[in-house]
């Protein structure tokens, strides 16, 4: 094992000492989540439906190339889309154990969650916990001194995602950008399906297209493309290019 790789662990390690630390519990008086045109992933749901999801696709991957494109957003909307009025159950599960966004997004505890169940040997139906959304429950990210690779890397990891599809009809899973850490190139394999948030107008074409090419290198499902925080001069529509 390399020196760098080494010194990469050990720095995860810290950090995670210093996530510790944090308090994960300060109340939110609602979602942060953006409502603005909502009605765009009803129409993505449509199209989401037409491939499998809910039957074959039970698990879906939802990343970034880039950090601040707003996977974490979209995720959260698609299970809010997925689950209205009592369609089906939606669970949101925080993968992005280097900047966890979730627990904010839905107003919920971060304390206790998907760390908690690989670093303490605890069960997934214990951390799970209901949000203000109908029909959809989470499991933050949590907490712990524990690192994101280690998280990753432990074999109870892929035991646990492939559990997640009896616990809802469709989760939502979210991951730090797959261009910038090898965490996503890890859960890729592991779930029925992926789906890749690009920003509009900002991020690069080169870009994005390496991190769909790296997606479909693990020999992931690459169920399509959203794109995000569409610009005025931009039709205002989510664009979803799927199959």
């Amino acid at each position: 094992m390399s020196k760098t790789y080494e010194a990469l662990k050990r720095a995860e390690a810290l950090r995670a000492q210093e996530r510790a630390t944090e308090t994960f519990d300060v109340p939110y008086p609602t979602p942060t989540i953006p409502l603005h045109g909502a009605d765009d992933y009803y129409e993505l749901r449509r199209s989401l439906l037409g491939s499998a999801v809910g039957e074959s696709v039970r698990t879906i991957l939802v990343v970034s190339s880039l950090h601040g494109e707003g996977s974490s957003s979209v995720a959260c909307l698609l299970a809010r889309a997925i689950a209205e009025g009592g369609r089906a159950r939606a669970l949101l599960v925080d993968l992005n154990l280097r900047t966890p966004a979730l627990w904010r997004l839905m107003n919920v505890s971060g304390q206790t969650g998907f760390m908690n169940v690989i670093a303490e040997n605890r069960r997934v139906d214990e951390v799970i916990q209901p949000t203000d959304l109908e029909g959809v429950a989470i499991v933050t990210a949590g907490s712990g001194r524990v690192s994101a690779v280690d998280v990753i890397d432990n074999p109870k990891t892929a035991e646990v995602v492939a559990s997640l599809s009896r616990l809802a009809d469709v989760t939502f899973i979210d991951a730090p950008p797959v261009s910038l850490y090898p965490d996503a190139r890890a859960l890729a394999p592991l779930v029925d399906g992926v789906i890749l948030v690009v920003e509009a107008d900002v991020t690069p074409v080169n870009v994005a297209s390496r991190s769909a090419e790296i997606i479909r290198e693990t020999g992931a499902n690459l169920l399509g493309v959203v794109l995000n925080k569409t610009r005025p001069y931009i039709p205002e529509r989510i664009a979803a290019v799927l199959g």
